[in-house]
């Protein structure tokens, strides 16, 4: 049962995420949680749910298009490993895409430590 939840808690996230909304993208995460992101330019270190919910909205929010390419939610032992695809574009720039791993502790209904790491934001070639 715990794994069906923690990959249900994945899904949420994601979907929330994509969807651009950011209370229920919060909701996902414990008051406390601990996100330490390794991303270009360098590693960064968030706390709380409302603080990582609104890191993750100035990535993506501004995006005219957000597209969702694919999505993994899998328990890795006492961890929830969720990744996802994006493909984007911002007002009026060209497609870009970029993918993040998640490496997340959770408590069966939140998550409450998440570690990422990020491709960045790659521009879109025809053959890719």
């Amino acid at each position: 049962m715990r794994q069906s939840s923690a990959t249900d808690l994945g899904e949420v996230f994601v979907t929330a995420l994509v969807d651009g909304d950011v209370p229920r993208l919060a909701g996902t995460l414990a008051p406390d949680v601990q996100m330490r992101a390794l991303i270009p330019p360098g590693p960064i270190e968030v706390l709380g749910a409302d603080e990582v919910a609104g890191k993750f909205a100035a990535w993506f929010g501004s995006a005219e298009r957000l597209e969702l390419l694919r999505s993994v939610s899998e328990p890795v032992a006492d961890r929830l490993h969720v990744s996802y695809r994006l493909r984007l574009r911002r007002g009026g720039d060209p497609w870009n895409v970029v993918e993040q791993h998640l490496l997340c502790a959770h408590d069966g209904g939140r998550i409450t430590t998440l570690d990422l790491v990020c491709s960045g934001f790659r521009p879109e070639y025809a053959g890719s």
